[in-house]
């Protein structure tokens, strides 16, 4: 491409541009986030209890490498202690629910 063409295209792009008031400005990006509301989740995949557990003992063992402060250390086992509690209390669930079906088929 040749400084002219480069030239031209850079006044094009120009005058398309518009000079807006400040109203001007805040009305479009009030009507962009209005847009956004509508989007959807990039990545609608559920995370598994187990798989929040293996991810959050990786994140504290980099934590720990890191010599970050105790208490952000703390954090992080409070959040995988409590993934564990979901995962071991949906096993839980799953066996009696099981146990009665079964008994209820049986009777």
């Amino acid at each position: 491409m040749s400084n002219t063409e480069v030239h031209a295209e850079a006044d094009d792009s120009l005058a398309r541009n518009e000079i807006l008031t400040d109203n001007e400005i805040i009305r479009t990006v009030i009507a962009e986030e209005e847009d956004d509301d509508d989007v959807s989740p990039v990545n609608p995949v559920k995370i598994s209890h187990s798989e929040a557990v293996v991810a959050l003992n990786t994140s504290l063992q980099w934590a720990e490498e890191q010599n970050f402060e105790a208490h952000k250390n703390m954090l992080l086992r409070c959040l995988r202690d409590h993934a564990f509690e979901l995962k071991i209390g949906k096993k839980i669930t799953d066996f009696f629910w099981t146990l009665i079906m079964f008994i209820h088929l049986h009777m």
